[in-house]
């Protein structure tokens, strides 16, 4: 059961570091595929690697007006990006 848990969490690493990275590339195309790519990449990355989630709230405590501004617009987001937004609050943890 461990077993099955590593490789998932190290398929979630993988495919979240795809995703940003071409997220990354695709973001100067006028159509914002590029950005969704990466909310999803670091969706995952947040929910398998525990120092993207601690350096996601790192920067929202720094970046205070932009976290206010994310918490505003969380419901009306899909769920993934809901979930990454109230996972990194920095005023929950």
């Amino acid at each position: 059961m461990a077993e099955h848990n590593m490789i998932k969490r190290s398929a979630k690493a993988v495919a979240g570091t795809f995703l940003v990275v071409i997220g990354i590339i695709v973001t100067p195309l006028p159509i914002p595929f590029g950005v969704i790519m990466i909310i999803i990449g670091l969706s995952l990355l947040a929910s398998s690697v525990p120092r993207v989630r601690e350096y996601l709230i790192t920067l929202r405590r720094r970046y205070r007006d932009a976290s206010g501004r994310l918490n505003q617009v969380k419901n009306r987001l899909p769920t993934f990006a809901r979930q990454l937004i109230e996972e990194t609050d920095p005023e929950r943890s």
